[in-house]
C-alpha cells in the first residue's frame, strides 16, 4: 500500500502559543509549530495547495524556571485559523524540486493571569512566508523509501501589536526558522514522520511598556515534530505525535542575558488521517507535559488539504 504523495510541502504553521508562555517570564518565545503537522510529513509531490488548519490550545496552568506549577489563575485560551498558499515547481535546482508558500494566521488569544494580562484580543497575525524550499525525490534508506525536504521559513513582523496592549498577537520581531522535514516508509503501511527545527529571533525595538525597557530579544530555540503512523486502508490512517521544544539561549533585555529565562515543553497524543481522492484531513490531540517559563495545557489542530 504506497502512499499517495501530497502535491504541495507542508509549511510549519505558526500558532498562538508562542503568545501562551508563562507570564512569569518577562520575555517570551515568538510563535512557534509546535505540533502543527504529524503523519507523512516528508512526502510531497510537484503542484499546488490550499491548505485550511485551525488549532485550539486550552490550558490553566504555567510552570516557572524549575517547571513547579505558580499560584492563581494561569488560563489561556486561543483558537488560530491560517490560511496556506504553498507551490513546488515540476523542475529542479540541486537536484531537489523548489518552491515557496505563504500563510497569514487569524488568532483569537484570551488570557485571564493572576498579576499580569487578562482580556480577550481577536487579530491578525504575524505573516509567515518560505521564499525556498527543495523536495527531493524518495531515495532508498535499507530498503524502503525515504523523503526528505529543506525549508526556509521567514516570519514578518505584520500582525497586530501595541506596546501599550496587554495583549498582543504580533511579535513585532523577525523569525528566521529553517526546518528538515523527513518520512522513512518502514513497510507498506508503517511510516515514522519528523521536522527538526531551528529558530532565531530579533530584537524588538518596542517593547511592552511596562518592562521600561528599549528593546528585548526572546533566545534561540530548536523544536521537532515527530510522528509514527500505521495505514488501517487507502483512506484511513492513525498513530501518534507530539512535539518537543528546548530554548538553548537566554532571553535579553537592553543585551543583558536573563537568569533562568529558557523554555520547555513536551506534547504527546493520538491522531488520525483520513483522505478522500485528493483531499486530506488530519485531526491531531496534544498533550503537554515537562513545561518550563511557559503554559502546559493541551492543544487540537485539525487540517483539511485541497489540492489544486
Amino acid at each position: 500500500m504506497k502512499p499517495v504523495g501530497l502535491p504541495a510541502a507542508l509549511l510549519s504553521l505558526a500558532s498562538a502559543l508562542g503568545c501562551a508562555s508563562a507570564m512569569a517570564d518577562a520575555v517570551s518565545l515568538p510563535p512557534l509549530p509546535l505540533g502543527n503537522t504529524s503523519f507523512m510529513d516528508g512526502v510531497v509531490l510537484p503542484g499546488k495547495l490550499f491548505e485550511l488548519p485551525i488549532q485550539s490550545y486550552r490550558s490553566d496552568d504555567a510552570t516557572d524556571h524549575r517547571g513547579n506549577a505558580l499560584p492563581g489563575r494561569q488560563q489561556v485560551r486561543s483558537t488560530t485559523v491560517l490560511p496556506h498558499l504553498a507551490y513546488i515547481s515540476a523542475e529542479t535546482f540541486l537536484g531537489a524540486h523548489y518552491g515557496a508558500e505563504v500563510l497569514l494566521p487569524l488568532v483569537r488569544l484570551e488570557l485571564d493571569i493572576d498579576g499580569g494580562p487578562e482580556g480577550t484580543r481577536t487579530r491578525q497575525g504575524d505573516l509567515v512566508f518560505s521564499p525556498m524550499l527543495l523536495q527531493w525525490a524518495p531515495v532508498s534508506l535499507f530498503g524502503r523509501p525515504y523523503w526528505q525536504r529543506l525549508n526556509l521559513v521567514i516570519t514578518a513582523p505584520t500582525g497586530d501589536y501595541d506596546p501599550d496592549a496587554s495583549i498582543n498577537v504580533g511579535s513585532n520581531l523577525w523569525v528566521v526558522s529553517p526546518h528538515y522535514a523527513f518520512t522513512w516508509e518502514l513497510t507498506d503501511r508503517l511510516e515514522v514522520s519528523g521536522r527538526l527545527h531551528y529558530a532565531w529571533s530579533s530584537r524588538n525595538n518596542d517593547p511592552a511598556a511596562h518592562l521600561q525597557a528599549d528593546s528585548i530579544q526572546p533566545g534561540e530555540a530548536v523544536h521537532s515534530n515527530f510522528s509514527v503512523s500505521y495505514a488501517l486502508d487507502d483512506a484511513w490512517r492513525v498513530g501518534v505525535a507530539g512535539y518537543h521544544l528546548e530554548q538553548v539561549s537566554a532571553d535579553r533585555i537592553d543585551g543583558h542575558r536573563q537568569s533562568d529565562s529558557k523554555e520547555r515543553v513536551l506534547g504527546l497524543g493520538p491522531g488520525v488521517m483520513y483522505r478522500h481522492g485528493k483531499q486530506a484531513f488530519f485531526a491531531n490531540y496534544y498533550v503537554e507535559q515537562g513545561a518550563r517559563n511557559r503554559s502546559e495545557g493541551n492543544q487540537l489542530t485539525l487540517r483539511y488539504l485541497l489540492p489544486f
